[in-house]
């Protein structure tokens, strides 16, 4: 018998919905909480959707979640299955699939009614390959070590098998995040030149830092849809400019908007805060590179940041000051570890005599965004505090991510990773900053056991595994997280039918401006 659309593993449900309780605690307006009247009336077809984003595309790593993407990616493609707002898992090119009782099997069964963009029939084959492509390191995805667990083999034309030798709570997150692509094109997809997907919307230009062109697919199976003709996404990555261009009405949407201005916009009824789920954002030493080749500097890193300034200030009190990687919703979730790093100068100070690095100079790469930026000011500020010298290495957003996956941004660097909702357990093979291969270029026996150890663990072992697994990275301090933060993309309240999937990508298959 079919498992329901919504069967998923106890684990992955009690990782999910921070992102709702982040708006629930701070009172923001979301799409759910629309003024009544503004989808009054029947859908509006034609005309474009203009999209503001801070980030420019990245077509080369479709399979991972890049925030250049997030307004395009799930417009040409589309996953298996997808997890909505309470991180149940919703069929997209998927109409069922059923485990076996040992859930170390599962069979997907297919939509038949699929076509690329191309004009052919997507098959279980495709599915085959798309998830082979994860597993590829040059593709980038944050999922990666999940799906090297796997095989995968088509049982039918539009059937597809997967078997682990153990069960796995990262399944669906594999799923969410990883596009179907055209297995006859995805070699050229890195240039912009084949991006072809299944999705409502057809890839017809792309102007590298300047914008993308899609075009309303004229095949698509959902009868009278979309119900746009076109989308232009324009990159802006000026918060000022990208403010301007929500309120002038060049962007029914945008990304990448500042705390401020945010705040501003959520007070104006013209407006709509979309939820795109919740992001970590660490601050990565390199155990390699002087002078964080000590643990004691890198404890004093900890000890240095003003993490309640960063939420105050980066994100006008809408954060969670906490030093922990995981999903505050997380079972067994270690409260009494969340303020381990509290500030504490003095001791800072004392770590960094004791290291003998006063004075040591300090690089700090991180992707020039508005947030990243603001970021940065408050920690250069903390660290000359006490005794280090940072120095600012601002980089482009495709920069920076090409060094993140190769290893070589530097000595420190401030990270952003939207992964809140994710379980621990993916969460520790997922997450740039703690997977094998993380830029810190931290490696170590006993970290791997400990990781093990949370993956295996049962509902009842599980606090315990949190919690040691949570003391060993507070005290090897290669990763300090500095907030974590819901995050907002801002629409026109005209624009109806739009929505955001977990980790921030737009979904406009039902989208139009209302009259």
């Amino acid at each position: 018998m079919p498992s329901s659309p919504l069967s998923v593993s106890r684990r992955t449900l009690l990782a999910g919905g921070v992102s709702t309780a982040f708006l629930a605690l701070t009172g923001c307006r979301s799409a759910v909480d629309e003024p009544a009247g503004t989808a009054a009336g029947a859908p509006v077809r034609g005309g474009t959707l203009h999209l503001a984003a801070s980030a420019d595309a990245q077509p080369g790593a479709v399979m991972a979640n890049r925030a250049g993407n997030w307004m395009w990616r799930r417009l040409v493609f589309e996953p298996i299955a997808e997890l909505d707002d309470q991180r149940r898992p919703q069929p997209v090119l998927a109409e069922n699939w059923t485990y076996n009782a040992e859930r170390t099997q599962l069979v997907v069964d297919l939509r038949d009614d699929v076509v690329f963009h191309s004009g052919r029939p997507m098959t279980a084959e495709d599915v085959v390959y798309s998830l082979e492509q994860v597993k590829d390191a040059k593709n980038a995805s944050q999922l990666r070590a999940v799906a090297l667990k796997l095989t995968v083999k088509a049982t039918g034309a539009h059937q597809v098998t997967i078997t682990m030798d153990k069960p796995s709570d990262s399944l669906f997150d594999l799923f969410h995040l990883t596009a179907i692509v055209d297995r006859d094109s995805f070699g050229q997809i890195a240039d912009g030149g084949a991006v072809v997907g299944t999705g409502p919307f057809v890839w017809k230009q792309w102007r590298p830092k300047a914008g993308i062109s899609l075009e309303r697919n004229p095949k698509y199976r959902v009868a009278d849809r979309p119900y746009f003709d076109k989308v232009e996404v324009a990159v802006i990555a000026d918060a000022t400019a990208l403010q301007s261009a929500l309120r002038g009405g060049r962007a029914h949407l945008a990304n990448g908007l500042t705390s401020t201005d945010i705040a501003a916009l959520k007070a104006d009824s013209a407006y709509i805060l979309e939820n795109a789920g919740g992001v970590f954002y660490p601050l990565g030493l390199n155990v390699t590179a002087a002078p964080f080749d000590k643990k004691e500097v890198r404890q004093a890193v900890g000890y240095a940041l003003d993490r309640e300034r960063i939420k105050a200030q980066v994100f006008g009190g809408d954060a969670t000051a906490s030093d922990l990687w995981w999903t505050p919703t997380e079972n067994g979730y270690p409260k009494d570890l969340a303020a381990h790093y509290s500030l504490q100068l003095d001791k800072a100070k004392a770590l960094i005599e004791q290291a003998g690095a006063k004075g040591a100079k300090v690089p700090i790469a991180f992707a020039n965004l508005p947030t990243m930026k603001s970021l940065f000011e408050i920690v250069r500020f903390n660290l000359e505090q006490i005794g280090l010298a940072p120095e600012a290495v601002a980089l482009d957003t495709a920069e920076f991510d090409a060094r993140q996956v190769a290893g070589t941004l530097g000595p420190a660097f401030l990270l952003l990773h939207g992964m809140v909702g994710f379980s621990a357990a993916t969460i520790v093979d997922a997450m740039p900053s703690l997977r094998a291969g993380n830029p810190s270029k931290y490696a170590d026996p006993q970290y791997d056991t400990l990781k093990a150890g949370l993956q295996q663990a049962d509902d009842n072992g599980r606090p315990k595994a949190l919690t040691d697994l949570s003391t060993y990275l507070l005290d090897s301090a290669f990763s300090h997280v500095t907030a974590v933060a819901p995050q907002y993309h801002v629409r026109t309240a005209k624009l109806t039918g739009l929505t955001t999937v977990p980790l921030g990508c737009v979904v406009a298959t039902d989208a139009y401006l209302a009259a």
